[in-house]
């Protein structure tokens, strides 16, 4: 039935595609074997870098999307967009069941991502005036990609069955230092997006059922009906303002493998009454990720912790002695050297930071030694779970103004190294962020990942989670202008 489905779809857009064109189309190139760095952002999102007729493009991956799309800003008066061949009625993620989307469609030659040419397809024409391509089901489905959240890289291979995947658990040779959860997605019976069970927690209040597995936007997205309707009190109750977010004590896809605590956006908008919401890279994000939608599962991978003396430790990765376990092991950096001296530098704690934390990060020389600055790099996490990731690039575009004499001095910079741990973030650096201290003037500069909530906003305590107004309250609000 869900072949079905997609098959119609595909065979939709292929009545697209008839018309020869004046040379022979390059034939589609697959995407298996391919490995993909992401475009670098402190948040972690599924775009790579693409090109359309020889023009770099953002390639955004979608899951939740039936059909793949173009925005209208890849063209201007110079360079008018294909004309429109047809349109195509797919269903709406965040519709009610069963509601339709008109999307008029394009022939859109030119297409590579990751030097593959993905040939002349029908795509939906979007009235963005940003240039990106967003690849949906109709063309990820084949595929299973991997996602590893601290080298920031996806892979992509070809789906399998479920089977094979649980029958992985069973054969010898797993890592001992990683702990697997293999998950079974399900899928939506009209619209096909992928489905993943989670349970969302807040004080002695929880709401467990199906969620849109998202790869799109980065943050997960909780239904305000529903929420509502069981209790959970939102962040806001400003006057004539709806919610903007609800902080939540966990949010599990299984017992014990989740986040907390988390920050999820409000669903004001959200007519689907059969999911709860979506659950986005802030969740399965904290583990390295396999997600095959048509083999119906979600692998997640995380480095296996031992509590010794009342402190996680973690296992080395790669390590064949499920014993050795260490605090440093806990904590991964990578680094990516990129065009115009600037570096994307990803920092990673497999372990829980119950009171936060701050990585120091030692600068490297061409000869791979360190070097002695004035400016000193790191990375400092607010209070979270394990499995939390940012990246940054060195030096970042605020910093220039901001502190321009460092901004300099790091641009020498050829590595980074891990050196040293301490317990408690920087309340200059609110959530999971970047910072440069100049020891000299004893300033700090941070570069923080952004939240449902806004950038550089604190991660609120749940016992100030916003409460109803009470009698008196209500009777101060303002009238409502409408």
């Amino acid at each position: 039935m869900r072949s079905a489905r997609l098959g119609a779809l595909l065979v939709l857009l292929a009545g697209c595609h008839r018309g020869a064109g004046p040379a022979a189309p390059e034939a589609p190139g697959s995407l298996a074997g391919q490995t993909l760095p992401l475009l670098p952002s402190p948040n972690l999102r599924l775009v790579v870098e693409g090109q359309l007729n020889g023009r770099p493009v953002p390639v955004v991956l979608d899951v939740a999307r039936a059909l793949s799309a173009v925005s209208s800003g890849c063209w201007d008066a110079k360079r008018p967009p294909p004309p429109v061949m047809g349109s195509a009625r797919v269903p709406d993620v965040y519709g009610v069941p069963g509601a339709l989307r008109d999307w008029p469609l394009v022939r859109l030659p030119g297409l590579r991502v990751g030097g593959v040419a993905l040939g002349p397809r029908g795509m939906g024409l979007t009235d963005e005036r940003v240039c990106s391509v967003t690849l949906g089901a109709d063309v990820l489905a084949p595929y299973a990609f991997t996602v590893d959240p601290l080298r920031r890289e996806i892979t992509f291979e070809k789906s399998r069955p479920r089977a094979e995947y649980l029958a992985e658990a069973a054969a010898p040779g797993a890592d001992p230092a990683e702990e697997v959860h293999r998950l079974e997605l399900s899928r939506d019976p009209v619209g096909d997006w992928p489905l993943l069970a989670a349970q969302v927690t807040q004080g002695e209040r929880s709401l467990t059922g199906p969620f849109v597995l998202g790869s799109r936007e980065p943050f997960s997205r909780l239904a305000m009906g529903t929420a509502e309707a069981r209790g959970l009190q939102p962040l806001e109750m400003a006057a004539n303002l709806p919610p903007r977010a609800y902080l939540v004590d966990a949010v599990e896809v299984t017992a014990g493998v989740g986040v907390n605590p988390l920050v999820l956006e409000a669903g004001v908008g959200w007519r689907n009454p059969t999911t709860l919401g979506r659950l986005g890279p802030d969740v399965w994000g904290r583990f390295r990720t396999t997600v095959d939608v048509q083999g119906d599962t979600l692998v997640l991978r995380r480095p296996r912790v031992q509590t010794v003396e009342d402190r996680q430790r973690c296992a080395r990765p790669g390590s064949q002695n499920p014993e050795e376990v260490r605090e440093e092991s806990c904590f991964g950096l990578h680094v990516r050297r990129g065009a115009g001296g600037r570096m994307a530098v990803t920092g990673a704690a497999f372990r829980d930071l119950p009171e936060g934390g701050r990585v120091h990060l030692e600068p490297l020389g061409e000869d791979g030694k360190p070097l002695t600055m004035d400016c000193q790099v790191g990375f400092s996490f607010s209070p979270t779970s394990r499995g939390v990731t940012t990246q940054h690039l060195v030096p970042w575009p605020s910093l220039l103004q901001s502190m321009p004499e460092c901004a300099e001095a790091l641009k020498s910079v050829r590595g980074y190294s891990l050196a040293l741990f301490e317990e408690g973030q920087l309340q200059e650096c609110p959530n999971a962020c970047i910072f440069v201290h100049q020891a000299s003037t004893r300033r700090t500069v941070c570069e923080c990942q952004p939240t449902p909530l806004g950038d550089a906003v604190a991660m609120p305590q749940r016992g100030k989670t916003s409460k109803p107004p009470t009698k008196k309250e209500r009777e101060q609000e303002p009238d409502d202008p409408r």
